[in-house]
């Protein structure tokens, strides 16, 4: 059982990082776009 709870902690964790990434990127696009600000999703 603890091998599933690692594995399903290195998911999560690599699925967060991954929509940080996305999140960051949108936000980079969309400053360099038509709004001037950014606002959390």
């Amino acid at each position: 059982m603890e091998i599933v709870l690692r594995s399903a902690a290195k998911v999560a964790a690599a699925s967060g990082v991954v929509a940080v990434l996305i999140w960051v990127l949108w936000v980079m696009l969309d400053v360099k776009g038509l709004q001037p600000g950014f606002t959390l999703p």
